[in-house]
């Protein structure tokens, strides 16, 4: 039983690091926060008071979106993940074993 443990430990610190998935979701959340906000203010415009706060408001979210495109390059977050699990590399180092289908992974036989 421990050498099972040891080999799924050693398996799964080979893992790509993914935190930045959990960042990315947070600054997204954040984001929509301040645009549902800035959207609640703008229905309240009528007064003079709102309106200041409309226009802050609507700043923070613009330097939010600003600093959010910035900060997560889409295509670069892109490429890394479709590098980060590389199937062949894996079945190359001996890391992943290939496995022919069998009889019942068939559909119409």
């Amino acid at each position: 039983m421990p050498l099972i443990a040891v080999a799924l430990a050693s398996a799964l610190s080979a893992l790509p690091h993914i935190a930045w998935e959990r960042e990315r979701a947070e600054d997204a959340h954040q984001l929509t926060l301040c645009q549902i906000h800035r959207d609640q203010l703008m229905d309240r415009v009528d007064r003079a008071e709102s309106m200041d706060t409309h226009q802050q408001a609507k700043a923070v979210c613009d330097l939010l979106a600003r600093e959010y495109r910035q900060k997560w390059d889409f295509d670069a977050h892109d490429a890394l993940a479709a590098q980060a699990v590389d199937i062949d590399e894996l079945v190359r180092r001996g890391d992943a074993v290939e496995v022919p289908p069998g009889k019942a992974d068939y559909v119409f036989d």
